[in-house]
């Protein structure tokens, strides 16, 4: 199961205006699902559309053979285990997840060694890990990782590994998913595996990235753009091109961030990467909305929605959507912000994407926030905190207790607003993010200390003796 593929939108919660930010982890996996829903609705697909199918199938693969999809000898083993494996692999490409796990289970009581039960280990967890099933995924993958061990099997071990620090990050435990990876990491400069290496500094650059460590990120993302540009890997030099470009973004450098967004998009132009053009314009517009170029970023986000539009990409359209969203929004037409996320909201609810559905909720809540509709803002923040608390997702958590705190604080209601802050910054703390949204939190609370009343002075005091007159 792939871990990297660049880059798919988050927005960033503090009760301000939504920014609908494109980012690279769990990519691979939301565009695979869009995909194959997409696809089983089409009848007769056109020859563009095979061709795109086609397309997006290579890359899955492509991805799959780097790290999690960890076979050893699974495909060349007896019957008896390579039949139920092979069913088990058809299913799994068909999203049918717990007749998948039957059918590696077989296998697995079959096994011959301990590096075809790692495999199939990370097999059954991946399921697990589609099935939003993460605590079940986790105890596979460490399975996966203690039998690769016993037998000294390092791509085993870097498999598991890396199954292992996908799913923190997925959960958002950043500290434990950039442990993951540097093992990964060493594993696979270890057995001088190159391309590995590319990826395993991609998905520190993107944790790093995640936990406001731009300096560390921007070091990650340049050895791995060093690294596929020595090996001739023309996708994974956009990747990074656009992973730095965010970078820059996020510093302010704006200029720095369009000339990367503008070399990856030239690349995947020239490489027919399609699904890559839609998020590097969708960037493009991120970097002019940072700058407050309203005009040129409606412009690339609907350059991006039109190419997204155009091969059925359903999750670009829905982000290109948000994007919009908040071009609206910044510039006070709330009627059509609303129009705009609504839609990004139908769409993602469509093929599916949970963490899509939350996000818009987020932006929703933020709009009816900013135009006084408390009781609607609150009821929009929660549908998003319970998606969240679902399917795992603790940084937006966070940053959903953080808006229905700064809602409280709104209201007056100190206590209420306390306490939920308080949460926030503790989710915060505890999967070592330390970006916007934590500060935010933490001029809250800030905030609501100077506001407070000096609490009264309770302690018992000595009585003073009487003093006897002379």
């Amino acid at each position: 199961m792939p871990i990297l593929l660049a880059i798919v939108g988050a927005i960033l919660f503090a009760l301000a205006v939504a920014a609908y930010v494109l980012i690279a982890l769990d990519a691979a996996e939301r565009v695979a699902n869009a995909w194959k829903r997409f696809v089983r609705g089409q009848k007769d697909p056109s020859p563009a559309t095979k061709e795109d199918i086609a397309e997006v199938k290579r890359a899955v693969d492509d991805l799959r053979a780097q790290v999690s999809a960890y076979l050893d000898g699974l495909p060349q083993a007896g019957p008896e285990v390579r039949d139920h494996f092979q069913e088990g692999q058809r299913l799994q490409e068909a999203q049918q997840h717990e007749a998948a796990i039957q059918e590696f289970q077989k296998a697995f009581t079959a096994a011959e060694d301990d590096s075809q039960r790692c495999a199939l280990h990370i097999l059954i967890g991946n399921s697990f890990f589609d099935l939003s099933r993460l605590a079940e995924a986790e105890g596979h993958y460490r399975q996966a990782l203690a039998a690769a061990q016993r037998t000294a099997d390092k791509r085993g071990e870097a498999a598991a590994l890396g199954s292992l620090g996908r799913l923190y990050a997925d959960r958002r435990e950043l500290d434990k998913a950039h442990e993951h990876f540097k093992r990964v990491l060493a594993l696979h400069e270890e057995m001088e595996d190159r391309q590995s290496q590319a990826t395993d500094l991609g998905n520190l650059g993107v944790v790093c990235r995640r936990r406001a460590d731009l300096r560390e990120a921007e070091e990650h993302f340049g050895r791995a753009l060093a690294i596929q540009q020595e090996i001739g890997d023309r996708g994974g030099q956009a990747r990074q091109l656009g992973n730095l470009g965010l970078v820059y973004a996020e510093r302010g450098e704006t200029e720095r961030a369009e000339e990367h967004h503008k070399k990856a998009l030239a690349i995947d132009e020239e490489i027919g990467n399609r699904l890559g053009q839609v998020n590097h314009l969708g960037n493009l517009g991120m970097a002019y909305f940072a700058s407050g170029d309203l005009d040129k970023a409606r412009e690339y986000f609907q350059r991006a929605l039109a190419i997204a539009e155009s091969i059925g990409y359903r999750l670009g359209q829905a982000n290109q959507l948000c994007n919009l969203g908040n071009v609206y929004l910044q510039r006070g037409d709330l009627g059509r912000a609303e129009a705009h996320y609504k839609g990004g909201l139908a769409v993602h609810g469509m093929i599916g994407d949970r963490l899509g559905e939350a996000q818009d909720l987020g932006s929703l809540g933020n709009l009816c926030a900013i135009r006084g509709d408390l009781d609607v803002a609150e009821a929009y923040y929660k549908r998003a905190l319970t998606i969240h608390r679902a399917i795992g997702d603790r940084l937006d958590q966070a940053h959903g207790l953080g808006n229905l705190g700064m809602l409280a604080q709104r209201r007056g209601e100190v206590d209420e607003a306390s306490e939920l802050l308080k949460q926030a910054g503790a989710l915060y703390e505890a999967i070592g993010a330390r970006g916007e949204g934590f500060e935010n939190v933490r001029r809250a609370l800030g905030l609501l200390a100077e506001a407070a009343p000096p609490e009264p002075d309770t302690k018992p005091r000595r009585k003073r003796r009487a003093q006897k007159k002379p």
